[in-house]
């Protein structure tokens, strides 16, 4: 809602399309927005499966000539919305809404710790209150 004051707008505002849900859109909206999902978070919901597809992507890395090693990494995908246009918190601030750098930084630094995916690594009410975005 701290968004929603300073600017006048939602932070997200997810939306059916014709094939996929409001649900899957909006978690589009939170990758967008934040960054990938921890796979392990996303993993961890009941209804995951339902909207992450597993995709596993191989890295070969080359020590030399005659050796090489194969890191293989499982990363979750949406499964019905594929074309994610990453547009960070400050980026949006700055462009969208054309906020001063600096108040930009302090805001984004404020709202960012309360959007953390896991839940113990969010601020506190007593943290939030402490930051210099609420006390400048």
């Amino acid at each position: 809602q701290a968004f929603e004051l300073v600017t006048g707008d939602y932070l997200f505002e997810p939306h059916s399309g014709e094939d996929y849900t409001r649900d899957e859109d909006h978690i589009a909206h939170v990758i967008e927005l934040l960054g990938p999902i921890p796979p392990h978070f996303a993993l961890s919901g009941r209804y995951s499966r339902e909207y992450f597809n597993r995709r596993e992507h191989r890295d070969v890395l080359v020590h030399s000539r005659s050796a090489y090693s194969e890191k293989v990494f499982h990363r979750r995908e949406l499964r019905h919305i594929s074309n994610l246009k990453p547009w960070g918190l400050f980026e949006v601030l700055l462009e969208k809404y054309e906020w001063p750098l600096d108040q930009a930084a302090q805001f984004s630094d404020f709202l960012l710790t309360m959007l953390e995916f896991i839940p113990e690594n969010r601020a506190t009410a007593a943290e939030c209150l402490q930051h210099p975005w609420i006390n400048s």
